[in-house]
């Protein structure tokens, strides 16, 4: 069975998700608190209490306002020709996407009228079709609720937070060097992240409060166990070439 050619799409959904979380919790600085307010207060960043009881949300949180606060003191802010090039390409892939998923099910309707499939392989094509009917459903509904004008408003600022953040993360690693890791939102520097962060709590810029969170704030950094590398002839131009501009792999 051919694998799903989606995956380009959920790299530029992860990516915008994440970036409006990092609006989001630059929002919640200002407000100076994060969480539920029922949550224990966890850990504190740049005079902001972080409240949850997750300590994935804790680590996020921290790390994004680190990032932001980062951003603003060395200026990485995304150029008007940066954003139009991103929602351009933006724009460019969504088309690209929506016509792989209508060959795509154009492929399993047609294995579905084949005689004498197993049932196994029938029930796995016709979820995956389903699967790829609500996808274009939502994108169809999604293109209905939004007005062009709108749309573009929204595209600006999130090209701008996301360019910001590839921005930080070439900085970080101009800074500090280190390894990379494939994320679905782009490469990542670890091991900069990982000094960086050192830095900044030593700094007094954040402390966690729960020591088991900080156990688990830690370790996404120490255990190389969780993440895939970046070749080491391969992780300059991965770091410094914008995820947005470069071409697709199949199957990726």
């Amino acid at each position: 069975m051919l694998p799903i050619p989606c995956r380009p799409h959920v790299t530029w959904l992860n990516g915008w998700v994440a970036c409006l979380l990092l609006l989001l919790t630059s929002a919640s600085q200002a407000q100076q608190g994060y969480g539920n307010t029922n949550d224990p207060v966890v850990a504190e960043a740049l005079g902001v209490q972080i409240r949850s009881s997750n300590p994935g949300e804790m680590a996020y949180v921290i790390k994004q306002m680190l990032m932001v606060n980062y951003a603003r003191e060395h200026g990485l802010k995304a150029t008007p020709a940066e954003v139009e090039e991103f929602i351009s390409g933006k724009q460019q892939a969504d088309v690209r996407v929506r016509k792989e998923l209508e060959a795509r099910s154009g492929e399993i309707q047609k294995a579905l009228q084949a005689n004498g499939l197993p049932d196994a392989e029938r029930k796995q094509l016709e979820d995956e079709l389903n699967f790829l009917r609500q996808m274009q459903q939502t994108a169809r509904k999604a293109d209905k609720q939004a007005g062009e004008s709108g749309r573009t408003a929204a595209e600006t600022q999130m090209a701008r937070a996301i360019i910001g953040l590839w921005r930080v993360n070439r900085a970080l690693y101009k800074q500090y060097g280190g390894r990379v890791i494939y994320q679905q939102g782009g490469p990542e520097p670890l091991d900069a992240y990982y000094k960086f962060l050192q830095a900044a709590q030593q700094a007094g810029k954040f402390r966690i409060l729960n020591r088991e969170f900080e156990s688990a704030f830690w370790s996404y950094y120490s255990d190389d166990s969780k993440h895939k590398f970046y070749p080491e002839n391969e992780k300059d131009q991965a770091i410094n070439t914008p995820w947005w501009q470069r071409e697709p792999q199949p199957g990726k």
